[in-house]
Order: C-alpha cells, then structure tokens, then sequence
C-alpha cells in the first residue's frame, strides 16, 4: 500500500522538470479511445478516453460511422479528469472505473488535458465538461501543481458537481495556506513544487484547493481498498445521475462480494519467507523486472511474452500455492474479481468454463431449444462436422477470454497446471490466456503454479527455490515464535530441518506437530529416527517430496503414530480419511460427503445436510445466507469426526471458505501419502463413488467435479484406481449421477469434449454389462435387472441423441433415437409415455434432417 502511494507521489518532481519546458509549447487536447487488444475485434464505445500516450496529433475514431469526437463528448455523463503527470496505477483505476460505467451504460470521457495538444480535442474536453452531470477528478499531489486540473476543480465546484478522487495524499491535506505558507504535511513532502509549477493566479489556486478540503462527498483510495472506494465512486455516480438502475447493479455488487469468497483459503497467518519472491511477482506484474526468481527458458519462436502471465514452477511441497495465495490475499482490492481455477489435467477446462457463472456471462447450451433445428447448422462438410462440438465449446472459452481482455483488471489463477494441452481433446492450453498487445499495459493479470516445466509460449516462467533458507525453516517450524526451543531441542529441529530436506510443507508439519501434539522436538527427531522407512512402491509421477524424501515418510508415520496414542484408532481413521479425500477431485470436498465416503457418517445425516446446503445456496438470499455462514460453521465443526478434526489441527486439511456447505481440501502431497500407507485402494474409490450416488442431487449442482471424478472412476476414463461397481448399482448410479451430470455440463457450460467422451464411454460400458449379464444367465433369475440395466442405457442414448441433432449430424440423432425406442418398447411398453415420447423426439429429427 505504501508502495503504490510512493510509486504516485514519485511523479511529483518529473511533473516538475516537465513543465517547465512544456509551457513554451502550444497547450491543447487530443483524444485517444481506449485500445482493445489486437485478437478482439474492435468495438464502438460511448466511453472514450483522452491522450495518455505520444503520437501524431490528431483524434482516433473506431469506427468510420463513429460520431465526432466534439459530439461523444456532448453526449457525456460523467467527465474524469485525471492530470498531473498520473502514475500508471492511477491510469489503471481510471480505465478501470470507465469500463465499469460504461457497462452501466454511463457515458463517460477521461482526460489527461496535459498531454493534449490540438485545439479541437480542447474543445471536445470543454463540451464534455459543461455537459457533465458529475465531474470525478483524481486528485494526486502532483495534480495540484497542475493548471488543466486546478482548472477542472474550480469549473465542477462553481456547478456543484464535482467529485474529488484522492490518491497519495488524503482530503485533510488539502490546506492551501500550508503550501504557501511554507508548513503542513504536503510542504513537508514536495517542498514548493506544488506551487511553483502551477504557474497561475494564486487566487484561483487557493479557491481549487481549498475547495477540495470541503468536497462532499469525496473519495481517498490506495492500493488496499481500490475495489471498495471504485464501488463508492459508482454508488455516487449513480445517485448523481438518478439512476436506479446503476444503484442496484452496484448494491448487487457489494452484497456479492461480502457474499461469496474468491479465494479458496483464508490468509495464512503463518506464512513465513518468500518476501523477496513476492516482491518480483508484484514487480513483474506491473512492468519492471524481476530480482530474485530464477528465469527459466523460454519456449517458442516468439520473443515477446505475454504481458500480465506469469508461470510459477517448482516442486511439489515448495508452497508455490502459498506464495500465490498470500499475493492474492495482499492485493485482492486491486482487481475486480479473484478468479481461482484449478488446473489439474482432466478438471481444468471445467474449471475455466465455470468462470463463467462469477463473470456473469451466459456460456451454456439449451437443448431443449434445438426442437425445430437448423438445416444450415450441419454445414456441408465433413470437416465442419467434426468440429463443431469443439467449435461450441470454443465460442463459450471466447466469451470468458475476451472478459479478460477488457479494462476492468481480473486476478486469474491456474493453480497446478498439470500439462499444456487439454487432456480431453489436446487444445493448447495457451487458448485459455488473455493476450495483451507487446508492451501495452495488461489490466487482468494470470500466475500459473507448476510442478513441472511446461512449455507454455511466450509466458515467463520462474523456478522457486525448493527449500526455504535456515532462518525462515525455523521461524516455519515455531510457528513464527511462538514456540520457544533452546539446547538440545535448537540442535533436533536443526537436525529435523535436514532430514526433511527443508520442504516448506514438511517444515509447517512439524511446526503443527511441536504445537498440537505433546511432543518435544528431541523426541520427534528420535521416534523419526526410530521409526523403519516402508519404501512404498513409488511411481514416476509421484512427488518427489515423498518419493526421494524418506524423512517425509517417517515424519508423516510418526504424526499418526502420536495421534494413535492421543486416542486409540485415531491415527489410523486419519489416514483412512486422507486416503479416501484422494479419491475426490481436486476441488474443496463437502465434509458429510467426506465422512459418508469413510465410513464416519449415517447415510441418513449426510443427506440431510446435503438437502440443507442445496436449498440454503438455492433458495436463500445472499443476505441471509452470509448472515447464517458462521451459524451453520460452527454446527458443522461440532458434527466433524474426530479424524477429521485431527487432521485440520495439524494443518493437513485445510477449511474451505465455501459458503454453501462447510469444505475441507488436503494436499496432494498427503493424499498420496494416505493411498500409498493405508493401499485399500478399489474398496475406498467404491466407497467414494457410493457416497456422491447417496448425494447426487447435491453433488450434481454445488459440486460437480466430484461427480465427473465418480463417472470416471466408475466407467474407466483413466483414473487412478478403478471403482468396479455391482451391477445391481450400475443403473442407480447412471440415472443418478451420470445422465445429470452431461445435461448440466452443456445447460451450464458448454463443456462438449468431457460431456460426449462420458456418454461414449459409459454407453458402452452399459452395453458391456448387459452382454455379461445376459452370458451368466441373469435375464432368466432377475429380468427386471436387465431390464433397468437397458433404461439406463436408453437415457444415455437419448442423451447423444440430442447431442447429434445440436451438432448437426443428423444420422447419428436418428441411429440413436431408433436405439432408444427399441429398447423402451422391450423394457417399458408400446404405449408408455416414455416410448411416446421418444417416437416423437425421433420425429423432430426426421423433420429437420436435410435432404439427399
């Protein structure tokens, strides 16, 4: 914060020199629109923004139809003037602010009139400025030694409309005898600068600047608190102009911000190091260059990087997601919007699209509506074909990239990439970042954290140390302190410190270990040093925090050990519930829905809180629903099993601050840990998957990740493990989870590469199981079985039959509506409404099918 304050009021004195020389030159305006990225297609805007950049004289007009700039700025509603030499940070909230009026439909012209030259912009700036209902000026310490701005002040406080915006300095420093008079705070800090360089009447001076000191209402903003002063700013435009409109989107606004949390964690207070490496991210971000992160090598014949994407590589354990979390948490306010992606292989295109849903954009694809079709939509040739369930799916990723390419600044996080393609249809995953023009200021910003170096073209990638250095390893290891160790127990952490190789997440263990477990550091370093090392048997794409760290491995066999002797069984529920979270996908796992998985929980209980959570987020308005989060918290941490419990003591689950149902999400470090130590492997990914069938309804609308995790465990879709269902359960399982499952993937998302791979994969599993079914003689002893077993395929059927005709391949749509009717006509009946209507449905395809 005061950073962004030191980096304004650094412009003060280059104001200075500069105006000595450029008041010999002819003063007057010239108008820029703001540029749109080179990959978007150039829009016309009622907002424009004038010169903040060199060049020809002269006015730039997007569109040949684009009135003149003298008769925009008539039309305008709010005029922002934001001269005196600004910063890039406040041509950024000033950009910012524009954007977000213009998608209230506010008409709105910035000016930086110092930079300006020609006569007419000069006179669009004055048409816009007497037209102007509100008149927002951002004030800095170097705007008061600027004429055009002391100029705006005077003209919007004779009309009564003026809104001052401060930025490095606040309204109390407003004092025009202080700075004439040689004393206060402002003389203090610029000296006479200030004055000196406004060269004008000191009259005029002192009615601007002491009309400041009065201004109601007024705005102060720095770095912390940008977003919320932003929101002030458009509450008063709004009330400004009469609009109830503007008022109720910016209320909606903030209710929803205090509503829903962006970040997956709350702020860990005990971060520890990695000051400097903070430091270059923020550095690299905003346009300078990075000290301390080691650059790796770039991929790609392209030079030039992305400006604004940042990569972070390094080993799995190092607190790469730390790093990027504390980021996030330290400059939240300077982004609209937190945006947490997940970027595990088979759940990141999900997770992209579902960005949709918090950037309020509508991606999703109605079947119901395709009911007279479109002839035209097949195309003509195979090509078009086959590509059209990818090009769907691309114009929803389009809609979400080009909101990222706008004014308004978003943080966008990819938390553990896993590859740079899609592991459904191999797109690069390079499609998914917002491009920003070589050396234009990028307003949203991306980081990506890696284990691996992935080949991503022109995004700069760093490599994170792995290991923290010997002080902060111990400030880790005693809890910032608060643990006080001398003599021999110094010399063991030191000695626990090597042993676990100084792994961030390895060292925060043993810190939650010192200070929840009764144990010494001396006798955690001799039962680790006691305890045998059972050499699992690793794989090449496991951690190497576990697989080439023993002292990893003893020191998590040792934490369950003490918790067994805490209370008998304890540590050994602890591992079972670890293993089985590795069974969910990676996204926060409901904790009823953990527990049922483990075995902790009565089916009866986890359905009603997960009846409760669905109709809380469904029905309940976020008003209420925030003012019941920390009620419903607390009577859900008084039903968590003991394991549970014991696990988020010691910091290996971690709370979610999802408001709907209360969330715990673990390591991928620990999971691994839990499927390699406990080993029962089928039997808990069986349990998992019977778990979310119980929880369907739930699971299907609040979390959908562990759903799709369940189908591709069920039917195969490369998981770790396998979860063979009886056949009994099969049908249950598809009418349940997986027919719901495709229909709120397309409905919500468009996501057609997992949502035609699943139907694919599990009719066909379906279809397997009916001939085994049939060859072991089941048809004869229980036909009902069959009978269930072919309706759920006929739902799947009716499924990419629908799916076809949206795609335009009209063959197929008929082929499996004539699959459905043939087996609804054996296992439901001529004249059942069911079969009726999937006649119907096969009739629409008839109709619309195109004619040889």
């Amino acid at each position: 914060m005061a950073a962004w304050d030191k980096r304004i009021n650094g412009g003060v004195q280059g104001f200075a020199a500069a105006a000595s020389s450029s008041s010999k030159k002819e003063k007057g305006i010239r108008i820029f629109d703001v540029p749109a990225p080179p990959e978007i297609p150039r829009r016309r805007l009622d907002a424009f923004s004038f010169g903040v950049g060199d060049g020809d004289d002269g006015v730039v007009v997007e569109e040949e139809v684009a009135p003149s700039p003298l008769a925009r700025a008539r039309g305008c509603d709010v005029y922002v003037g934001y001269g005196g030499g600004a910063a890039a940070e406040v041509e950024r909230f000033v950009a910012w602010l524009c954007a977000e009026m213009e998608a209230l439909g506010v008409r709105c012209v910035a000016a930086d009139r110092h930079r300006c030259r020609d006569a007419p912009s000069h006179a669009a700036a004055r048409a816009a400025m007497d037209v102007a209902v509100a008149g927002v000026v951002v004030v800095t310490p170097a705007s008061l030694g600027n004429p055009y701005c002391v100029d705006e002040i005077r003209a919007f406080v004779e009309k009564g409309r003026l809104v001052p915006v401060f930025v490095g300095l606040g309204k109390a420093d407003c004092r025009a005898e202080d700075v004439v008079e040689k004393h206060g705070d402002l003389w203090g800090r610029f000296g006479g600068h200030l004055w000196k360089v406004y060269d004008g009447g000191e009259r005029d001076w002192r009615e601007a600047v002491g009309a400041l000191s009065r201004a109601d209402p007024a705005v102060e903003v720095d770095a912390g608190s940008q977003r919320h002063r932003l929101i002030d700013l458009l509450e008063i435009v709004g009330s400004r102009l009469g609009r109830r409109a503007v008022a109720d989107a910016v209320r909606s606004w903030r209710a929803a911000a205090a509503a829903h949390p962006e970040l997956p964690f709350t702020r860990n207070e005990g971060f520890v190091g990695r000051e400097r490496e903070l430091l270059d991210l923020e550095s690299v971000l905003f346009g300078k260059r990075p000290m301390h992160l080691v650059e790796v090598e770039v991929f790609g014949s392209e030079p030039a990087f992305i400006d604004g994407v940042v990569c972070i590589s390094g080993a799995s354990g190092a607190g790469k997601t730390e790093l990027v979390l504390e980021y996030a948490h330290r400059h939240a306010m300077e982004y609209k919007k937190v945006l947490w992606v997940r970027g595990e292989a088979r759940y990141l295109r999900m997770g992209y699209l579902k960005l949709a849903d918090q950037l309020g954009l509508a991606v999703g694809d109605d079947l119901s509506l395709i009911a007279t079709g479109d002839r035209s939509s097949s195309g003509s040739s195979k090509t078009k074909k086959e590509w059209i369930f990818r090009g769907l799916e691309s114009d929803a990723i389009a809609k979400i990239r080009k909101e990222l390419t706008r004014e308004i600044p978003y943080l966008l996080i990819i938390d553990n990439l896993e590859s740079e393609t899609d592991w459904w249809d191999s797109r690069d995953m390079q499609d998914l970042l917002p491009g920003a023009v070589s050396g234009a200021a990028a307003r949203s910003h991306v980081i990506i954290t890696t284990t691996r170096l992935c080949r991503l073209q022109r995004v700069r990638t760093f490599s994170l140390a792995p290991n923290l250095e010997s002080q902060e390893a111990m400030l880790l290891m005693t809890k910032n302190g608060a643990l006080a160790f001398h003599g021999e127990d110094t010399v063991a952490l030191k000695a626990i410190q090597q042993k676990v190789g100084s792994i961030p997440l390895a060292l925060a263990l043993v810190g939650a270990v010192l200070s929840e477990l009764a144990v010494s550091p001396a006798e955690l370093r001799q039962a680790m040093n006691d305890a045998p090392y059972r050499a699992p048997t690793w794989e090449e794409n496991d951690a190497p925090a576990l697989r080439d760290n023993p002292g990893m491995v003893q020191l998590l066999d040792v934490c369950f050990a003490l918790l067994d002797e805490e209370k008998d069984g304890l540590g050994d529920a602890a591992v079972r519930m670890i293993e089985t979270s590795s069974f969910f996908a990676p996204s926060p796992i409901p904790v009823a829905l953990l527990a049922a998985a483990t075995g902790g929980e009565p089916k009866r209980l986890l359905w009603k809180q997960m009846k409760l959570a669905l109709r809380l987020s469904c029905s309940s308005s976020r008003r209420a629903l925030a003012k019941d989060s920390s009620r419903r918290r607390a009577a859900a941490a008084a039903a968590e099993p003991e394991a549970l419990v014991a696990l988020l003591r010691l910091g290996i689950a971690r709370r979610c601050t999802t408001q709907a149902a209360p969330c715990v999400s673990m390591h991928r470090v620990f999971k691994l840990f839990g499927r390699k130590a406990v080993g029962s492997g089928e039997a808990a990914a069986r349990s998992t998957v019977r778990a979310i069938a119980a929880a369907a309804n739930a699971v299907v609308e609040m979390h959908e990740e562990h759903a799709w995790a369940a189908c591709m465990s069920v039917f195969k879709i490369a998981p770790a493990v396998a979860a063979n269902l009886p056949t009994k359960e099969l049908p249950q399982f598809v009418t349940r989870v997986a027919v719901p499952i495709t229909a709120h993937g397309v409905a919500a998302h468009s996501s057609y590469a997992a949502v035609t791979d699943l139907l694919v994969e599990s009719s066909d599993a379906i279809r397997g199981e009916e001939s085994r079914y049939v060859a072991r003689g089941g048809l004869d002893e229980n036909p009902s079985l069959y009978h269930e077993l072919a309706h759920s395929r006929a739902q799947l059927m009716k499924m990419r039959a629908k799916l076809m005709l949206r795609g335009g391949e009209f063959t197929l749509a008929e082929d499996h509506s004539l699959a459905v009717i043939h087996i609804l006509e054996v296992v439901a009946g001529d004249d059942d409404p069911e079969t009726e209507e999937a006649r119907a449905a096969l009739d629409r395809v008839l109709q619309v099918q195109p004619e040889e």
